[in-house]
């Protein structure tokens, strides 16, 4: 039986969305249209691509991606050497992150999954199951 769960993305798309009306709203105010054109190119792809987390585990690996799919993460299960639940600092931040001591793919909440992969890199995927998640890759793990 494989795991999959898909986490909406909502603090992402809340503040994307915020920003777009915000500088729609400026534009309207100063009746410059060029920043609001740039910024809408710029965020309707930010919003589409991280508007959603999907983690699938099955017998054999973990996978994750991003929104609509357009590239996939993955790791074999017997490269996980050990599997946490932790909280990130909000300061981490959101989306793909490289943070002291470890790697961030996370779309909204403080939640994640710690992965140590070998001596020195660890991963974190951000998901508002993290119980489940976490027991999905121990119990595939042997």
């Amino acid at each position: 039986m494989t795991y999959r769960h898909t986490q909406r993305g909502t603090l992402i798309l809340a503040l994307s969305l915020a920003i777009v009306v915000f500088v729609m709203g400026a534009s309207v105010v100063s009746g410059q249209w060029l920043p609001a054109i740039m910024v809408i190119i710029i965020m309707v792809p930010v919003m589409t691509l991280f508007s959603s987390l999907t983690v699938e585990v099955d017998a054999s690996e973990l996978r994750w991606f991003f929104g609509p799919g357009l590239w996939t993460y993955r790791l074999f299960l017997r490269e996980i050497d050990d599997v946490a639940v932790v909280r990130n600092h909000w300061l981490n931040g959101w989306g793909i992150r490289m943070a002291p001591g470890f790697r961030l793919y996370n779309v909204s909440g403080l939640d994640a999954v710690e992965l140590r992969v070998g001596a020195n890199d660890v991963r974190r995927i951000g998901t508002d199951d993290p119980q489940g998640l976490a027991e999905a890759l121990r119990s595939r793990r042997g």
